[in-house]
């Protein structure tokens, strides 16, 4: 199941057409394979290559509860609760090949929707990943995705957001959060993720403005986002991100692409960054299967690292044996610069410094089955 952004996502919910005075539903993602991942290039050398069964690969395993009362006047209340499971290994425990291989919260929140649009709060999906997962034909998800090299808050936590009605086309996303979860500042002077003990010091706070728009065949996208450390003790801790996205849907072949500008400053909580991200995707549906590419590039701008650059190829191919069930198989090449060393994770997204994906090898391909319910 394609990550959606909150926006899509919640747009479904709030807008069914029947429902009863109160309605909860249950669905979720089973999704294992395996995959095999090595190869040097660049700075990523020495390593052997890992072959193991991992969940989900080509999209996170889930189970979540959604619902929606209608509390009269065109007004709802609305709701989502969304966990990653393993499916192949005790909950609690860690070395498969993806992030969501434990009970973990994923998007979830509580919000009112009517006439003036859609307002929840939670822990939300990030919306400049949600720009990525729209323009990338592996939707985030697969060894071959582009996302796994950027840097990325795939969620926010303690997040509110806005969703307005479409207008000609056009909507709008205004969200924010009071602190994302990055880290806080303890009394000694440290980041940590523990207790606050300076007030709210540390904090790490974002503010999103996305625009989006639609006309028939054709989809685009623009995303502002900055975050900073609630520190007054600190000078430069701000991080900016612009991500520019559109696509077009010729039937035949689906063709989209992604510009992206993200610059931090030292302060911030990935340290100074400068960088910015090229992608170009096709996704072609054939009979049963579903032929997708992508190719991306990340030009790293920082002062004395400026040729650490890394291109990325990824290929794959969905077959749909129902409407719920596929079975796919992935493969995705890395191409590390001048001791670049961005390598290929297991997950299907990561959060990371520039340049500092250190996984295993710089290509890999993948096998598996994925069924929604």
């Amino acid at each position: 199941m394609q990550k959606k952004i909150i926006a899509l996502a919640i747009a479904g919910l709030a807008s069914t057409a029947a429902f009863a005075q109160s309605n909860v539903t249950i669905y979720g993602r089973a999704d294992v394979g395996i995959q095999s991942r090595g190869g040097n290039d660049g700075g990523v050398q020495g390593t052997r290559n890992k072959t193991e069964m991992g969940n989900g690969l080509n999209a996170g395993s889930r189970l979540g509860f959604k619902g929606v009362e209608d509390l009269g006047n065109g007004l709802k209340t609305i709701f989502q609760a969304e966990f990653g499971i393993a499916f192949d290994q005790a909950a609690g425990t860690s070395g498969t090949a993806t992030s969501n291989a434990t009970w973990t919260n994923r998007n979830s929140y509580v919000g009112l929707a009517g006439g003036f649009g859609t307002v929840v709060a939670g822990r939300l999906d990030g919306v400049r990943y949600g720009v990525y997962g729209k323009y990338d034909a592996f939707a985030n998800g697969g060894i071959g995705n582009f996302t796994q090299m950027t840097i990325q808050y795939d969620r926010a936590d303690n997040a509110i957001a806005y969703i307005s009605p479409n207008f000609a086309g056009f909507d709008l996303i205004l969200a924010h959060s009071r602190h994302t979860g990055v880290g806080k500042k303890s009394a000694e002077g440290s980041y940590s993720n523990l207790g606050d003990t300076n007030n709210n010091n540390g904090d790490d706070v974002l503010y999103t403005a996305k625009l989006g728009y639609t006309n028939g065949a054709f989809t685009a996208d623009v995303d502002y986002e900055t975050t900073f450390k609630k520190d007054i003790d600190a000078d430069g801790n701000k991080l900016y991100v612009a991500t520019v996205g559109a696509a077009y849907d010729f039937g035949v072949v689906k063709v989209g692409g992604l510009y992206d500008i993200l610059k931090a400053q030292g302060g911030s909580s990935i340290g100074e960054v400068d960088q910015r991200a090229y992608l170009l995707s096709a996704k072609a549906p054939i009979g049963k299967f579903t032929v997708k590419a992508t190719w991306g590039k990340l030009n790293n701008r920082l002062a004395g690292s400026e040729d650490k650059d890394a291109t990325k190829l990824g290929l794959g191919v969905d077959y749909a044996l129902s409407k719920r069930t596929q079975l796919y198989a992935n493969y995705g090449r890395i191409w590390n610069k001048d001791g670049s060393t961005v390598g290929t994770s297991g997950a299907y997204t990561i959060t990371s410094a520039a340049n500092s994906n250190t996984g295993i090898g710089v290509q890999g391909v993948e096998f598996g089955i994925g069924h929604n319910f």
